[in-house]
């Protein structure tokens, strides 16, 4: 004998599928028990006329060798300019200095070093060639060679020191990298590349 349900039954079971369809499991932690991170917010950017005042240099790990004599003398380095108190890295005309020094005799911003072992220009008319934008923000991207303006890529030792100067068109004061940063250059064994 099949049982046929009541109304009251149906009716029921209808306001039980409703209340369950609108029912949401809200978590205010991890399954391993952290807490959920906050909300992203995006970051403030700098206005155009607030005057840049620290520069940030990265390198690629390693240098590679442009003439295939095993002496490493290309360098990949990402430049980011900030407006602090502004968080993200902005773009701005003006002129980047970069310079190589020997090992220990880069200086500092208000010292440099007297002899440089090579100098790059880099000016307002090329920095839209190094433009990118990434999770950091907007940068700058650019390839140097060591054997540029008619440079060589022999070294005492096995390290130079980089110092980057930025020389806003606005007139503002020259910003530089925090300090020097150094990179290896090692020769390259027979066969590998980079």
């Amino acid at each position: 004998m099949m049982h046929v349900p009541s109304v009251a039954s149906l009716a029921a079971a209808t306001c039980a599928c409703v209340l369950l369809a609108g029912c949401e499991t809200v978590s205010s932690e991890t399954s391993d028990g952290r807490p959920m991170p906050p909300a992203v917010r995006k970051a403030q950017r700098a206005p155009d006329d607030a005057p840049i005042n620290a520069l940030s240099l990265t390198f690629e790990p390693k240098p590679g060798d442009s003439d295939g004599n095993n002496r490493p003398d290309q360098i990949t380095l990402t430049l980011y300019l900030f407006a602090r108190p502004y968080p993200a890295p902005t773009w701005r005309d003006g002129q980047f200095v970069v310079s190589a020094y020997r090992s220990g005799t880069a200086g500092s911003p208000s010292a440099p070093g007297t002899k440089p072992f090579h100098v790059w220009t880099i000016e307002t008319r090329d920095l839209n060639l190094g433009r990118f934008r990434n999770l950091i923000g907007d940068g700058y991207r650019f390839q140097l060679s060591l054997l540029d303006q008619g440079g060589t890529d022999r070294i005492q030792g096995n390290s130079l020191d980089f110092t980057v100067c930025f020389r806003p068109v606005s007139g503002g004061a020259p910003v530089w990298s925090d300090g020097a940063r150094a990179m290896v250059f090692e020769p390259m064994r027979v066969g590998e590349s980079r």
